[in-house]
């Protein structure tokens, strides 16, 4: 490996193992001085011979990764060039940080609306127009950056069905030896999204799928401000088809998925609902997404246990909110299963999303009571009462 710790704008930060349910890899993590976001190489074998790369430039998509979202391919891909390299015994998935095809999760989840409101009648690139963006908005300068503090020189074999990648990679320096699609069926609700990237060049399989009709109408609206906190600005909803991909689950189940930008510190806020706003009480749960847990985890991934156990609970009363922090921080991912604290701005969306119902909180196995009595504290703080904790099966 290079002994360099930093290259352009990349500051190497250590490195974690990851033990996949393909085989054993090592991620190497850095931080963009410019944007403060992480990067991260997830390296199987040898990467410093000079033999063609296989290598996946793969882009964050929590909705899919993180919250079981099937309404796009972006987790199959993500498993697929794992399993392609752990097979080669050799290979590097880069992971970055660029939500949105570069343009964000606020844009991605606006354009999700804007799709569903026009009934499936726009593609997502015609919403980015309508937007004023640009039909991917991705960087690749981090690439090269990574490839120097990693010590690799060789040219890649690009694990993509965007030759957009290609191009943009080849830009930035990176030499590219051949590419390899990664090609799945589509289902009903993600064959529009994948037809739309087909037209636009992706090698993309050919694909039958009728594409899902959507539970609810979904309407599209200008950013506003909370009444009760104006520095949160409501962005966007649109449904989101949850897939627990657990053997027997009846599966996806329609969620709404509320964008908000939190204009205190700049950074998306996520709630996901489930179920009509009415009933006496709403089972409310504040959920960890970690990086390292958007991988498919041989030994298990504890927080995603306890989202595929919160699906289920709410699926059976009928209703749920759940609001999800995003810990960035590899070194202090969960190994176990466990629930954040609720911060001032966590409290205020249940709060919002309660609507005057009663809340009851629902918390990992072993739970202490003291947060549970904590929760309640701050839920009554915000003029919201809560009943017994309910809590989550199956988790451990």
């Amino acid at each position: 490996m290079n002994p360099m710790n930093t290259y352009g704008t990349l500051v190497g930060l250590g490195t974690h193992p990851l033990v996949t349910t393909h085989g054993d890899f090592v991620v190497h993590v850095f931080q963009n001085l410019i944007t403060r976001a992480p990067a991260l190489a997830v390296v199987c074998g040898d990467v410093t011979t000079p033999d063609p790369l296989l290598a996946r430039v793969h882009s964050s998509c929590v909705t899919s990764e993180s919250y079981g979202g099937c309404d796009c391919d972006c987790a199959q891909q993500l498993d697929a060039a794992l399993r392609q390299i752990a097979r080669a015994g050799r290979g590097v998935v880069f992971y970055l940080m660029q939500e949105g095809r570069g343009a964000g999760f606020l844009a991605k989840a606006r354009d999700r609306m804007i799709v569903q409101a026009s009934g499936h009648r726009l593609s997502t690139f015609e919403a980015y127009e309508q937007m004023g963006l640009e039909p991917d908005c991705r960087r690749y300068d981090e690439i090269g950056y990574a490839r120097q503090l990693l010590g690799i020189a060789a040219p890649f074999e690009l694990l993509t069905n965007n030759p957009e990648k290609t191009t943009g990679l080849d830009a930035a320096g990176v030499p590219i030896a051949g590419v390899r699609p990664l090609r799945h069926p589509a289902s009903p609700f993600n064959a529009h999204y994948l037809r739309a990237k087909s037209r636009v060049g992706h090698t993309l399989a050919a694909d039958t799928a009728p594409i899902a009709t959507l539970p609810e109408s979904v309407a599209r609206f200008e950013p506003r401000r909370l009444a009760t906190a104006p520095y949160l600005v409501h962005m966007a909803s649109y449904l989101l088809p949850v897939a627990l991909r657990d053997e027997g689950d009846p599966g996806p189940h329609w969620f709404w998925s509320h964008a908000y930008l939190d204009t205190t510190t700049g950074r998306a806020r996520v709630v996901l609902s489930y179920g009509p706003p009415d009933g006496a009480v709403l089972p409310v749960r504040i959920q960890t997404d970690t990086l390292l847990e958007r991988f498919p985890m041989r030994d298990g991934r504890p927080q995603r246990r306890c989202w595929n156990a919160t699906v289920r609970a709410f699926v059976r009363s009928g209703t749920g909110c759940a609001v999800f922090t995003t810990l960035h921080d590899l070194g202090a991912d969960s190994t176990a299963a466990s629930d954040p604290d609720a911060d001032e701005t966590t409290l205020r969306l249940l709060a919002h999303h309660a609507g005057g119902r009663r809340v009851r909180p629902v918390l990992a196995p072993g739970a202490e009571s003291a947060t549970a009595a904590a929760l309640r504290d701050d839920f009554a703080r915000h003029g919201v009462e809560s009943d017994a904790v309910l809590p989550l099966d199956g988790v451990a």
